[in-house]
């Protein structure tokens, strides 16, 4: 028992060591980045990414957008309407210059929805926006499954997520210790799974 509990107690000590790494790891501002890319990758789920993305397309220097992980019950029409692209006279972005993927359950998912559609356009480039929070864990599943793509990162945030003190908040709190635990698993199938299937295979 007293050797259930050290083992216990070493592992409490490295999650939380590595808690602390991984909003160190986090963004805190704006991306710095602004290289031309060859397309734009919105991941849904959150506040502002959208918003975001459409600026961004509206620059003109990061080619065509792909909004990943799109509820299949939203059509075109009422994705529309929610971004405000359906009043008169706004320029017919859908026809033009945006995708919409519906396939993506997941971060995962969006990996290889995102994968499949650069793949697709033949880009090499991609501006990939989410939340500053996601942000490590998106671009370590897109890497995982397209580590071909140079991927730019531009976080945006919310609010709702205090990094400032995170541990102040428990709310925050919870929300980070949730998502450190879900970059665990990502960095799991990355290091371990997919050495595992890579040597099976071979």
């Amino acid at each position: 028992m007293r050797r259930l509990l050290k083992i216990a107690g070493m592992a409490a000590v490295i999650w939380i060591g590595g808690l602390i790494w991984y909003v160190e790891l986090l963004p805190r501002g704006p991306a710095s980045d602004n290289t031309p890319t060859d397309g734009i990758v919105v991941l849904t789920g959150g506040q502002n990414r959208l918003p975001e993305a459409l600026d961004l397309l509206g620059d003109g220097k990061n080619g065509r957008l792909l909004i990943s992980g799109v509820n299949a019950e939203i059509d075109d029409l009422l994705l529309k309407e929610s971004l405000g692209l359906d009043q008169p006279g706004t320029p017919d972005l859908f026809t033009c210059c945006i995708d919409v993927g519906r396939q993506a359950l997941d971060t995962e998912g969006n990996a290889r929805e995102i994968a499949d559609w650069a793949a697709e356009h033949g880009y090499v480039s991609l501006l990939v926006v989410t939340a500053g929070y996601h942000m490590p864990r998106s671009l370590l599943e897109i890497r995982r499954i397209a580590p071909e793509l140079r991927l730019v990162p531009h976080p945006v945030f919310s609010d709702a997520v205090k990094l400032e003190s995170w541990w102040r908040y428990p709310g925050t709190a919870r929300f980070i210790a949730g998502e450190y635990n879900k970059y665990l698993v990502a960095l799991l199938k990355v290091h371990v799974l997919d050495r595992l299937n890579a040597g099976t295979a071979s």
